[in-house]
């Protein structure tokens, strides 16, 4: 019987002995994990081994008090703690209880962590590393395997925070990792980066009409069909974004109220509720234009002008046009988009820049954008032809105010006193002086520099011809009457007026030796003394010029003679006379002395 109570005793004591707690060897501590990153949790299993009462755990070299308590009888749990911010590589884990200390090497393993996992291409973000070596230097961030931020520096923990913005990318997850000169990024877990899709205008505000620029980002790589949307409405599709999921483009702002409205995109893969909305403020302003439509004129006084207004309150009543704070149009009425339009006058103003504004019953002076028309110089004279001398009117406006006029014809000055009114205006009596027909360059200016052209034509119809009175066809006149011959003709009248000109020649044609007298005023012309012809058969003719230099033909030539007794025959006469009777003298002498008469003689 006792042979077999001590087996089963002995049985029964092995057991007991192998279910107690066996104290732990004095420099051993178990953990668990051994390695791992900042921040880790890091577990002491069965705590109550290392005995009971107050205990003290260290961290590193430095002997860091991380944790601290009590282990009471009769409880058994295990004791949780975080890796504190530690340099890279094996940290010492030192346990007391009492007397007693136990110690377990831990191995720091490089990390890092965002602030944020989402966002915006351009959006900052914070990267927070830890574990790395000691003041290590050159550290490197790592945007989709690319570098995004260099020259980061661990402090002596081997910890570091930077903040970059993230890269133009597309849309979806993407790595960010970082290396250092001894941290390899093999050690270090990815964090991924969610890029969302956003966009951006440029301006954010202006009036109806105004082109905005508008750049998408976050986009898928390739996606198609990107629309722009302004108050739910497309303005703009048909875009494609490139490899990195951005595009740009432009739209014009449509008609629409006063105030924000929305802006925002889509595409064929991203959904128009996965991007922001962004704002465009309407501010109400007016653009003025000519009437006539004719882009680039100049403007002047007594042009219609179209005024347009948009951005204004929708259906807003009693708006008005200014021009230089005086009121030009009345009683405008907006449409449901808050646009308007109305024609006016240029009213009489000196030359530059004039501001027209609007308000209305609920949009005040002071909101609306004013626009600036430049009013130019402009002159007319009426008639615009017509003859030398004939009284014209020329007028001006948009001139300086009260300013003295200078008016040049053809390069030529001509006097004169007129000066414009306190609106830059004037009106004056011109009479076109001497100058050729055609056109002719009328220019006025003033000593604030405003000057204007006009065209004036000269009448360019010659005068009729006149036609000869005297000496009338075949008269005679006697060489050696002392009177002077007197030439005549009709009388022609031109709006230019005119002047005469009278030819005199031996020959029908007028060739030759020609006697001409010109510019002669009067119908008529006394011819005398040294210049009076000799005797002989003459040829004249007269013909009209106009104060334009208009000629008219030559009148039909008229002939006349002139003719008288001269002393030089009577010596011909008398020389005859005597030659003869010489002659028969002589003869009858000859007959005398050969004794007569014969019959053959």
């Amino acid at each position: 019987m006792k042979a077999k109570v001590l087996p089963a005793v002995l049985i029964f004591s092995v057991l007991c002995t192998l279910l107690l707690p066996v104290p732990a060897h004095a420099e051993s501590l178990t953990i668990d994990p051994t390695q791992g990153t900042v921040g880790s949790d890091v577990k002491i299993p069965a705590f109550c081994q290392y005995g009971q009462g107050d205990y003290f755990l260290y961290w590193g070299e430095g002997n860091q008090l991380i944790s601290q308590g009590t282990v009471k009888s009769g409880t058994c749990q295990p004791i949780t703690f975080k890796v504190p911010q530690s340099p890279r590589g094996k940290q010492m884990i030192t346990l007391k209880v009492g007397s007693k200390s136990f110690q377990k090497e831990y191995t720091v393993l490089a990390s890092i962590s965002m602030a944020a996992k989402k966002g915006a291409v351009g959006s900052t973000v914070s990267i927070q590393g830890s574990g790395f070596a000691a003041k290590e230097s050159g550290i490197k961030i790592m945007f989709n395997g690319n570098e995004a931020a260099t020259g980061i520096e661990a402090n002596e923990t081997g910890s570091w925070i930077y903040t970059f913005k993230i890269p133009t990318s597309a849309r979806g997850n993407h790595p960010i990792t970082a290396v250092g000169t001894t941290t390899p990024s093999s050690e270090i877990k990815d964090q991924l980066f969610a890029v969302t899709p956003v966009i951006s205008i440029n301006p954010n505000s202006g009036w109806v009409g105004r082109v905005v620029n508008v750049s998408g980002a976050g986009f898928a790589a390739a996606e198609t069909n990107v629309a722009i949307m302004y108050d739910d409405t497309v303005v703009k599709t048909g875009l494609t974004a490139d490899l990195n999921g951005s595009w740009q483009s432009t739209f014009s702002v449509p008609a629409s109220a006063k105030g924000s409205h929305k802006v925002d995109a889509k595409g064929a893969t991203t959904p128009i509720e996965d991007v922001p909305d962004t704002a465009f403020t309407v501010s109400p302003g007016i653009k003025v234009e000519q009437a006539s439509g004719r882009l680039g004129d100049v403007i002047g006084v007594g042009d219609t002008l179209w005024a347009s207004g948009v951005g204004f309150q929708e259906n807003e009543a009693g708006i008005k046009v200014t021009f230089d704070s005086m009121q030009v149009a009345d009683n405008v009425a907006a449409d449901v988009h808050g646009s308007w339009s109305a024609q006016f006058e240029v009213p009489a103003c000196t030359k530059g820049e004039h501001k027209v504004d609007s308000f209305g019953d609920a949009t005040k002076l002071g909101d609306v954008t004013h626009y600036i028309v430049v009013v130019t110089p402009e002159l007319t004279i009426n008639p615009n032809n017509g003859a030398i001398g004939e009284n014209t009117i020329l007028s001006g406006s948009a001139f300086g105010a009260n300013q003295p006029l200078t008016i040049i014809y053809n390069s030529q000055q001509v006097t004169t006193s007129a000066t414009t009114d306190a609106k830059g205006s004037f009106s004056t009596g011109f009479k076109p002086p001497a100058s050729g027909s055609g056109s002719h360059m009328v220019t006025v200016s003033d000593p604030s520099q405003a000057i204007a052209s006009t065209m004036f034509t000269v009448e360019s119809v010659a005068p009729g011809i006149p036609q000869p009175i005297a000496p009338e066809p075949g008269t005679k006149l006697d060489f050696l009457d002392s009177k002077p011959i007197e030439f005549k003709w009709s009388v022609i009248e031109d709006p230019s007026s005119v002047v005469y000109a009278l030819e005199l020649s031996q020959k029908a044609d007028f060739s030759g030796s020609v006697v001409r007298k010109e510019n002669l005023t009067t119908p008529s012309y006394s011819m005398s003394g040294t210049e009076k012809p000799g005797i002989g058969e003459y040829y004249w003719r007269v013909k009209a010029i106009d104060g334009a230099g208009n000629s008219s033909e030559w009148s039909q030539s008229q002939l006349m003679s002139i003719s008288g007794f001269e002393f030089w025959w009577i010596g011909l006469v008398v020389i005859g006379i005597l030659v003869i009777a010489g002659l028969v003298i002589w003869r009858i002498r000859v007959i005398s002395k050969k004794g007569g008469w014969t019959s053959e003689e």
